[in-house]
């Protein structure tokens, strides 16, 4: 896809590495949500509110360092990250204790959240005018800080769900629940802790997002905003067997797609529709290679 787009838009690889960086960096953002939503589809489960609980965390962060709290940083985004892991709580507990389908559950607090934020909002944005904040959009040497926070985000679930007993207990659950019973595995409590990681994680990078170069925006309510993020992230979990280097190449590959193809002059609601188009095919692929194996619960749909 790089080749092609830079035969179709010379620019596309042109002035140094500045494209190449923007590539990766529109990918951090749904390459940290994929993270989170690959351990909860690595453990048989399936989250339809993430990219809103990273707005509604991102929302929360904003409103304690710039409204009248005048909360300092990193506390902040502490409490961001602990509402969230609430969230992510509450959805765990409703799958894992009462054994409700997780799309449902899901899909009912989506629209809880949005709710709320709406509420809390009433439309309006919120800004956040702290400078050690914004600094971490900042781009020494041409290269985003933002790339640094997805590599240290990367290391840590490829140690957590590759490398770990729990991350492996968690593909095992995901694999074969009734067996992971029989072996003694403690399914309830893993699940559940599968959705407050995927909660966190979407947090963080709700807290990450920015909407112009000079200042962060944390516009949860604009639908614009958020939206978008959905897809992209369901793109990148696809596969049922978590694998680091595939979330990585997905984010990579499909914001490269969109970059090439907004320098090529067509309309957003086509990148959109290729979008979805790469995510059918992408599923219909793994359908018949015998490589997807996305498994829900039992009685789930």
């Amino acid at each position: 896809m790089f080749l092609i787009f830079t035969f179709l838009v010379p620019e596309f690889s042109y002035i140094k590495p500045k494209n190449i960086n923007n590539i990766i960096t529109d990918a951090v953002i749904p390459a940290i949500i994929a993270f989170g939503m690959g351990i909860i589809v690595a453990g048989g489960g399936f989250d339809l509110s993430l990219g809103h609980v990273a707005s509604i965390s991102a929302l929360v962060t904003a409103y304690l360092m710039s409204g009248g709290i005048r909360m300092y940083p990193v506390p902040a985004i502490a409490a961001g990250l602990v509402f969230a892991a609430v969230i992510g709580l509450f959805t765990g507990v409703l799958v894992s204790r009462f054994g409700i389908s997780s799309f449902i559950v899901t899909l009912g607090v989506q629209f809880l959240i949005i709710g709320v934020r709406q509420i809390i909002t009433g439309g309006s944005s919120v800004y956040i005018n702290s400078k050690s904040f914004k600094g971490l959009a900042a781009s020494p040497l041409g290269i985003s800080n933002l790339v640094f926070v997805l590599i240290a985000v990367m290391i840590l679930t490829w140690l957590l769900m590759e490398r770990s007993v729990w991350g492996r207990k968690i593909q095992f659950i995901g694999s074969n629940i009734e067996a992971s019973r029989f072996k003694g595995i403690d399914v309830k409590n893993i699940t559940m802790m599968t959705f407050v990681l995927g909660a966190v994680l979407a947090a963080f990078a709700g807290m990450l997002f920015r909407q112009g170069r000079e200042r962060f925006r944390l516009t949860a309510w604009i639908p614009s905003c958020w939206t978008r993020l959905p897809l992209q992230f369901f793109s990148n979990v696809i596969f049922h067997k978590f694998k680091t280097y595939g979330i990585i190449m997905v984010a990579v590959l499909i914001s490269m797609i969109g970059m090439g193809m907004s320098m090529l002059g067509i309309k957003a609601e086509w990148i959109e529709f290729v979008k979805g188009v790469i995510l059918l095919v992408s599923i219909i692929m793994g359908k018949y290679s015998g490589v997807l194996t996305i498994k829900f619960r039992k009685g789930e749909v």
